[in-house]
């Protein structure tokens, strides 16, 4: 599937923060237009990008750097521990559960080791979310440690994950 990356803009970052999520996935439900929401994903210290399939439709989004991290930065930047590049993603919901998670997230490496040039790349996924985990050890992700959050909503747990950013991309 052929994906195109662009620098979020904010009708944007509006549209995708109104996107609903159902069942236990509803956590990664953001309120319609929050400012904070809207100005993290307009920070280009540690940019989001949207992802637009063939026929120019939003699909999801990659963000890269600090915005992915699980706490909070008070500085934004792509890089962390040396050349190490926090990875965020998201895709619409009514694209979830479809198969294209696999393409979906090579193509976000893919962009990512062209744009970044990182030793590595991190994620954090909720522990409970088996769907996304199987998606990134496909794509070359190895599960880390486990790490308890906690904000306003309750303490979560995230499992860190990391690969290689010069390592080749999976074709299956």
């Amino acid at each position: 599937m052929k994906y195109t990356f662009s620098l979020m803009n904010r009708a944007e970052a509006s549209a995708i923060t109104a996107w609903r999520y159902e069942g236990p996935y509803a956590i990664y439900n953001t309120p319609p237009d929050d400012p904070g929401s809207l100005a993290e994903m307009l920070d280009r210290g540690s940019p989001y990008y949207t992802v637009r399939n063939a026929e120019g439709q939003i699909i999801g989004f990659f963000n890269f750097g600090t915005s992915a991290l699980v706490w909070a930065s008070s500085t934004p930047g792509i890089y962390i521990d040396g050349r190490t590049v926090p990875v965020g993603l998201g895709m619409r919901p009514d694209q979830t559960g479809k198969g294209q998670g696999f393409s979906f997230v090579n193509a976000g490496l893919a962009f990512a080791r062209k744009r970044f040039r990182p030793n590595s790349f991190r994620l954090y996924v909720f522990t409970w979310n088996e769907r996304a985990i199987h998606v990134y050890e496909r794509t070359g992700f190895q599960r880390g440690r486990v790490l308890v959050r906690s904000n306003e909503r309750g303490a979560f747990e995230f499992l860190e994950m990391q690969r290689g950013g010069e390592a080749p991309l999976p074709t299956r």
